[in-house]
């Protein structure tokens, strides 16, 4: 019996390890502080997570640098490191943007359904695509 409780222990411990992180995924949807869903998009260094997210409208988004390294970023809508304006993107993505250093957060709300292109003005080729329901 103790030989099948130390053969078993390691993989449970294994299992209990790969489930911990389910959930955590950069383009994920976690819970937001009214209980509510909050979708987010995580970034690096010089890139965001994946290129593309889909929202629904009127649900708070939210921008992560979960690292401590690295530079800071200017988000806003647009592409290839450029602001476009668009009129119908949260006011917080208009020319000039918002900047988020590692380790911090933004979140902003897309209320009207579309297609967005956000960009980092920092890293040109950091692009997001959110399209929004």
């Amino acid at each position: 019996m103790k030989k099948l409780a130390l053969l078993v222990l390691p993989l449970l411990l294994l299992g209990a390890v790969a489930a911990s992180g389910c959930g955590k995924t950069p383009g994920g949807t976690n819970t937001g502080p009214s209980g509510g869903p909050v979708t987010q998009v995580e970034m690096d260094a010089t890139n965001f997570a994946v290129s593309s997210v889909t929202v629904k409208s009127g649900v708070p988004f939210k921008f992560v640098d979960p690292t401590d390294t690295g530079g800071l970023h200017i988000i806003c809508a647009g592409h290839n490191g450029k602001c476009i304006a668009n009129a119908d993107a949260p006011s917080e993505l208009a020319d000039p943007g918002f900047t988020i250093n590692p380790g911090d957060t933004k979140t902003v709300t897309f209320d009207k359904p579309g297609t967005y292109q956000v960009a980092c003005t920092v890293h040109p080729d950091m692009n997001l695509t959110i399209t929004v329901q």
